[in-house]
């Protein structure tokens, strides 16, 4: 298929340019090195041309510079990371067996999943004489027959930021804890058909007036409970610096919709019901959310996203919590 059918069949899947995203310089985005540094340094805190919806922009830059970025030696992160997404969104939306080019060089950020934890040759033969006990006996902690024992490792090989269920939502009350002086109770909207309420540790830093009327990131599938007899069902990501004297709201962006699921370019597998706390995945992937130089949420440097752009917070190179 020809460049320009690949571009049309591209534009035509992600939607046209909005007259608001015209005023963006697409020219300067071009194969030649300048060209690759000025697009990488455009996407460090977007995770689109635009820092909204996929658009002809996206279509047309892509194809014009993929395989600059497929022979560059350069780092190019940004770039790279969105042309990854780029390739992932368009192959799954082209119809007619149209298919986005692919990122194949080395240099490319990988997006794979991490395998089960593959045992090495010493290991191996240990296992095999020892008669297969350690097999054994690992089958019987799974089925719960070994009087109760610790499981070695999560059922679940995914342990990714896709197991999250984070959604846009907005406070749209919030009250004094009755019983703790360094909570809030929160009624959220996440456009379900009622309210969620959620209790955050945020007395000390946030006061009533920044609470109600608050757009917010909300991981939505932890297992609810209470916080000092008051229910809770969900967590508001907020970021803190190292010492905890400063801590915000991860803030979707103006236009997200309510109960929009935010997205990580590469991680589109569909998120638990409910997180275990004995998988300890929430444990697992917290450790690699943190925002940027730029103030961007991301997770291992992927933005977190939404159809109206990225998710940002007013503190930088803070991990979020």
């Amino acid at each position: 298929m020809s460049t320009n059918a690949i571009v049309t069949a591209m534009t035509t899947a992600f939607g046209a340019t909005t007259p608001s995203q015209q005023q963006i310089d697409v020219a300067k985005f071009t194969p030649a090195a300048d060209g690759l540094i000025a697009l990488n340094a455009h996407l460090a805190s977007r995770s689109t041309i635009s820092g909204h919806a996929l658009t002809s922009e996206d279509a047309s830059v892509y194809v014009a510079c993929v395989e600059a970025l497929n022979a560059s030696n350069e780092a190019l992160t940004h770039a790279r990371r969105w042309a990854a997404f780029v390739s992932a969104r368009g192959a799954a939306k082209l119809s007619g067996g149209v298919e986005a080019r692919a990122l194949t060089h080395a240099n490319a950020p990988t997006f794979e999943r991490a395998p089960a934890k593959e045992t090495n040759e010493k290991d191996s033969k240990t296992s095999t004489s020892e008669g297969g006990k350690k097999k054994e006996k690992k089958e019987k902690k799974e089925k719960g027959g070994d009087g109760g024992g610790k499981a070695d490792t999560p059922s679940s090989k995914r342990m990714d930021v896709s197991v999250l269920d984070i959604r846009v939502g907005v406070i749209t009350k919030a009250w004094e804890h009755p019983e703790a002086e360094k909570l809030w109770c929160e009624n959220i909207d996440l456009g379900e058909k009622g309210v969620r309420q959620i209790c955050s540790g945020l007395r000390a830093f946030k006061t009533h007036e920044q609470m109600e009327g608050a757009r917010v990131c909300v991981i939505v599938n932890v297992k609810p409970g209470k916080l000092r007899n008051v229910a809770s069902d969900g967590l508001v990501l907020c970021t803190s610096n190292d010492d905890h004297t400063e801590v915000d709201f991860v803030v979707p962006p103006e236009g997200a919709a309510i109960g929009e699921r935010v997205m990580f370019a590469g991680f589109e597998g569909e998120p638990e019901e409910v997180l275990n706390p004995k998988k300890k995945q929430l444990d697992a992937v917290s450790p690699d959310l943190k925002t940027n130089a730029e103030g961007v949420a991301c997770y291992k440097d992927v933005p977190f996203t939404t159809s109206a752009g990225v998710c940002t917070s007013p503190l930088k190179d803070c991990f979020i919590k």
